[in-house]
């Protein structure tokens, strides 16, 4: 029984998030749901109200009508007959706006604003044009079937106009409410996928650190023997490992320290101009050794005839480093590169292609992201933080360029970076 109820609370810890997201919604929704349900009875309340005091303004405009009774008299005449002629037609016409601007009045009164019209039908039984106000004038005219139509052109806005401010706040608050809410979860969910890649970032930190310290920790204790220092072949062996282990070490802070100075704005740019071919031959000859071992090819078209550029030649070796590493880690057994250059347009591209593993749609949409690292299938011995590609998009961006890829699962990947030259 124990062992079940830690079992549910330890169930509840790992998808605490989802829980509480889940209650969150649920609570929103309900109170969505009483918002539109509190507009809907508010909006019924005032159509109520506005029927009212359309139904007072009218019953106080024919009272007021009545009191001119020769005028009512000859209303009635003009209504009783089956034909009139046109000084008929005229009277008429003349005692339907003395009523007119008796309901205007009126409807001033009770603050009734909307654009109206009105109609004097000698029938009820006369179908009327659309849904309208209506009163009796029988004591009016003593006319048993005569009636006021009144017919409002926009009635529904004046009715929301009514609700006033009220309404339109209301809708403001829900419409900021859910945007807000969408924004905490979109921060939440990215929130936990930095985690997640952090989490697997510091692991990669101890396991990349562990191997060199490792090495660097065997060689200095194989110094220590006394048959190592009586050699001294054995002795620049060990210290070339040490040395080399030492820089490797180092490039990998190096670029975790640039990383933290771009994310706060305080990455120094030492701008000089250089020859991109040369740089590209010396990131060869840095990886020219694994590229043999691994008996892999490398193809170079130099084609770009301006091949000069201002920027820092540091950082921007870094980045072909880390897109020539990348190609590699991610290729076959026998890796197949090509690096390409061409000028277009004042800038200078540079293509780096491989015929490795490749990525898929997902995987590219998410390719520059952060401690991202894309799968590796059957393979488990890709090393790396996860931020090569992150900070070299960064450091192309700080140079005002573009870093782009297209790639395609099992037929590799092509990184394409574009620096300006002007």
């Amino acid at each position: 029984m124990r062992r079940e109820v830690k079992k549910s609370i330890n169930t509840i810890k790992n998808y605490r998030i989802q829980i509480l997201l889940f209650i969150s919604v649920l609570v929103l929704i309900i109170l969505l749901l009483i918002q539109v349900r509190w507009i809907s009875r508010a909006r019924a309340l005032n159509e109520e109200q506005f029927n009212h005091r359309v139904g007072m303004a009218l019953h106080e405009s024919v009272d007021e009508f009545m009191k001119d009774r020769e005028s009512c008299e000859l209303m009635s005449d003009c209504m009783h007959k089956a034909k009139f002629d046109a000084n008929d037609s005229a009277q008429l016409e003349n005692e339907v706006e003395r009523l007119d601007s008796i309901v205007k009045r009126q409807f001033k009164n009770y603050q009734i604003r909307s654009p109206y019209t009105i109609e004097v039908l000698s029938s009820a039984d006369e179908q009327p044009r659309s849904k309208c106000f209506y009163y009796s004038l029988r004591k009016a005219l003593s006319h048993d079937k005569a009636v006021l139509n009144v017919y409002f052109n926009k009635r529904e806005q004046n009715i929301m106009d009514s609700m006033g401010s009220m309404f339109v706040f209301s809708v403001m608050l829900i419409l900021i409410l859910f945007t807000f809410f969408g924004i905490t979860v979109f921060s939440l969910i990215k929130d936990k996928k930095i985690l997640g890649r952090t989490t697997d970032l510091i692991n990669n930190i101890a396991h990349e650190f562990k191997t060199p310290m490792a090495t660097i920790a065997l060689a200095g204790k194989m110094l220590s023997r006394g048959q190592v220092l009586s050699r001294k072949d054995q002795v620049m062996h060990y210290g070339t490992i040490i040395m080399s282990e030492n820089d490797r070490l180092k490039r990998q802070v190096d670029q975790l320290l640039k990383l933290s100075c771009i994310d706060r704005g305080e990455l120094q740019l030492y701008s000089n101009q250089f020859d991109v071919h040369e740089l590209l031959s010396e990131c060869i000859d840095t990886l020219s050794v694994r590229i043999s071992e691994s008996q892999g090819k490398l193809l170079v078209n130099t084609n770009a005839t301006n091949h000069l550029i201002t920027g820092d030649r540091e950082l921007i070796q870094n980045v072909f480093l880390n897109i020539l590493d990348n190609a590699i880690k991610y290729s076959q057994e026998k890796p197949e590169l090509c690096i390409e250059t061409k000028n277009i347009n004042d800038s200078l591209h540079v293509l780096i292609s491989d015929k490795g593993i490749g990525m898929s749609k997902e995987e590219l949409k998410h390719v520059f992201d952060r401690y991202y690292r894309a799968p590796t299938g059957d393979r488990h011995d890709v090393k790396g933080f996860g931020i090569g590609l992150s900070y070299s998009k960064m450091i192309i961006t700080a140079h005002k360029g573009s870093i782009s890829v297209w790639s395609k699962k099992n037929y590799g990947s092509t990184f394409t970076v574009i620096i300006p030259q002007s």
